[in-house]
């Protein structure tokens, strides 16, 4: 038997996804100024979110493929 301890299957870049988890607070986007574009806040604020919660997903199976396998 090998006494090699299993692979970790933890990563601390799993720590950048609790950043889309971050638009799931509602109180702390409810609001209607600053608007951009005619959009209230609490709009244009999800529509950010989206492109941020890709890049944070994408970083992290970058960083971590490939580990454990």
């Amino acid at each position: 038997m090998s006494n090699e301890p299993p692979p970790r299957r933890w990563n601390p870049w799993n720590l950048l996804l609790l950043v889309p988890l971050l638009m799931l607070i509602t109180p702390w986007y409810n609001f209607d100024g600053p608007r951009v574009f005619g959009l209230p806040f609490f709009y244009w604020y999800q529509f950010l979110f989206v492109p941020v919660g890709v890049i944070c997903v994408g970083v992290v199976y970058a960083k971590s493929r490939g580990e454990g396998r």
